[in-house]
């Protein structure tokens, strides 16, 4: 008689009939090998109680730059395009508006002015000077030599004044983007700057060359993905065990087999109403860009401290009876099946709450062709 070695593509392999008693599987050491099966002690290691949360990759707000239209205008030209990584102070757009013809004209009005109001100084001041002299002479009145200090004192004041227009209007104008380097023409500033605030990837070009914008229309996304959120909704039952600091480990579907590391940033302080869960914010370092913002994840948080327990293979357990079940070895080198409570599986390791002790010999490998074997055997001939 062949021995099953497993349905789902495993090889069949050819062995000695086995013992058939019931509850228990007999295979010599040849017939073992040739099924692929492998046994080895039960150990313990540091386990801690986990459970899973759903949550979703997102843009970290603090490194996202959501960059809109100061003012009404026109794009020009658009210079970066999505994926395009840029650097501070780029240049992604340049736009055209009345508000820069009309800040020009403030500015340049307002030099106009100094340049009078600085010669109306030098005469005020020369005039103080001479009628001092005078007056010292006492060649002049007291009224005179105070008219001469008051003409004084306001071309002073009118000069102070137009020269607060003349701020006024160079930081008008790099609140534009616009240095003017006291250019009075500002023919090389007729265009409004569209720059990015922080190094990072263009997710978003929102207008094209033409579009008409308004202020606060939405003009580029940019973002710096090194670093990510893990947005995690949590039962409100699971509180206790959640605090800011916390370490959590991150799974998503395209990398099944890794974890990310995180560390929670931000416990909620309302509860949804409807799925009774609290979102967790948890900030994930990507280095490599492989984390994308969106992905679905999975994130699994610590109950308890780490403890040592019993633990087997995730690929040594079958269902038998609709119970996780393994094959113990016993000190003739049969194969008894013994079911088991387990808990949470992580790294290939899955917890044993109850059903073995630390030692005992199971079937870690190949248990598949055991179990067929056991289906066998309570068959009626």
């Amino acid at each position: 008689m062949a021995v099953a070695a497993a349905a789902c593509g495993e090889r069949a392999v050819a062995t000695a009939p086995p013992a058939r008693t019931a509850g228990v599987v007999t295979l010599d050491d040849a017939s073992q090998q040739r099924a692929g099966i492998r046994i080895a002690a039960v150990e313990t290691a540091p386990r801690a109680e986990e459970t899973e949360a759903p949550g979703v990759i997102a843009l970290d707000e603090r490194r996202t730059a959501r960059i809109g239209s100061l003012v009404e205008g026109i794009v020009l030209d658009t210079m970066a395009e999505v994926g395009d990584r840029v650097e501070v102070g780029q240049l992604l757009a340049a736009m055209h508006s009345t508000v820069v013809h009309e800040t020009w004209a403030s500015y340049r009005k307002a030099m106009a002015e100094r340049r009078k109001m600085e010669k109306e100084l030098a005469f005020a001041v020369a005039a103080h000077e001479r009628v001092s002299g005078l007056y010292a002479q006492r060649a002049v009145s007291t009224q005179d030599m105070q008219r001469a200090e008051a003409d004084r004192v306001a071309a002073e004041e009118g000069l102070d004044m137009i020269r607060t227009d003349i701020r006024r209007s160079e930081e008008a104008l790099q609140h534009l983007g616009i240095t003017n380097a006291d250019d009075p023409t500002g023919e090389s500033g007729e265009q409004i700057p569209v720059k990015t605030p922080m190094s990072g990837v263009v997710l978003e070009r929102l207008v094209t060359p033409g579009t008409t914008v308004t202020p606060g229309a939405p003009l580029y996304v940019v973002s710096d993905l090194s670093v990510l959120w893990a947005l995690v909704d949590i039962d409100e039952s699971l509180l206790p065990h959640v605090r800011a600091g916390q370490t959590i480990s991150v799974r998503v579907g395209a990398y099944a087999d890794e974890a990310f590391a995180g560390t929670v940033t931000l416990v909620g302080d309302m509860v949804n109403p409807k799925t009774r869960r609290v979102t967790v914010r948890c900030e994930i370092k990507n280095p490599g860009g492989r984390l994308k913002p969106n992905m679905y994840a999975t994130a699994i948080l610590r109950q308890s401290e780490p403890r040592q327990a019993i633990v087997v293979p995730a690929a040594a357990l079958q269902t038998v009876d609709g119970r996780p079940t393994v094959f113990v070895v016993d000190a003739e080198g049969r194969f008894r099946p013994r079911a088991l409570d387990v808990g949470a599986t992580s790294g290939g390791l899955t917890d044993v709450r109850s059903g073995l002790r630390a030692g005992e010999r199971v079937a870690v490998e190949g248990s598949f062709v055991l179990k067929s074997e056991l289906l066998k055997s309570a068959a009626p001939e």
